[in-house]
C-alpha cells in the first residue's frame, strides 16, 4: 500500500508528464480558474483522477499556471521571496495575511492562484507535492496547523535569504 507522500509525489509526476507532453493540456488546466471555461479542464482532470477532488484539481490548475517545482519550497518560503523587507514589512505581507484568513478551500483556491501567478512572474518555484499534502491536512480539519506552518515559513524566515 502506498503512503500519502508517495501518492502525492506520483500525482505531481503524472501531472508534470501530462503538461510537458502536451502544452494544450496545461492550457486546458489553466481554464479551471474561470467559471465559464472550467469545464474545459475536466478531461485532463479526469486523466489525473482529480475530478471531484478539489485539492488535486486546485493543485493541477496551479501547476499549469506555474510548473516550476522545487522540493521543500513551501507557501511561506516561496512568498517571502517575492520582495525585500523594508522597515520590517514585507511587500507581500497584506496578501499573505489574506491567504491565512481563508476559512475553506473555496476561499483559499483563488488566493493560491493569485500567489502562484506572482511566483510565476518572479520565477520562484513551489513544492506542489508539499502543497497537496497541506491541502489534504486543511480539508481534514487541520487548517490552523497548515496556516501556522505557512506563517512560520513567512514571518520567521531570516531577513537575508539568498535568491532561489
Amino acid at each position: 500500500m502506498k503512503s500519502h507522500e508517495e501518492s502525492n509525489s506520483q500525482f505531481i509526476a503524472q501531472l508534470a508528464k501530462i503538461c510537458e507532453n502536451d502544452r494544450g493540456h496545461a492550457a486546458s488546466l489553466r481554464r479551471y480558474w474561470s467559471a465559464t471555461t472550467e469545464h474545459q479542464a475536466l478531461p485532463i482532470l479526469g486523466r489525473l483522477g482529480a475530478i471531484g477532488d478539489d485539492r488535486k484539481s486546485t493543485v493541477a490548475a496551479l501547476y499549469a499556471v506555474h510548473p516550476a517545482h522545487a522540493e521543500g519550497m513551501g507557501i511561506g518560503r516561496a512568498a517571502i521571496r517575492l520582495g525585500e523587507r523594508k522597515d520590517g514589512e514585507h511587500p507581500y505581507d497584506r496578501h499573505f495575511r489574506r491567504l491565512l484568513a481563508c476559512g475553506d478551500l473555496t476561499d483559499l483556491a483563488p488566493q493560491l492562484h493569485r500567489l502562484v501567478k506572482r511566483l510565476s512572474s518572479e520565477a520562484v518555484p513551489l513544492d506542489y507535492a508539499k502543497l497537496l499534502r497541506e491541502l489534504n491536512f486543511w480539508s481534514a480539519g487541520y487548517s490552523e496547523r497548515v496556516k501556522t506552518d505557512w506563517a512560520k515559513e513567512f514571518w520567521q524566515a531570516p531577513f537575508d535569504l539568498p535568491a532561489a
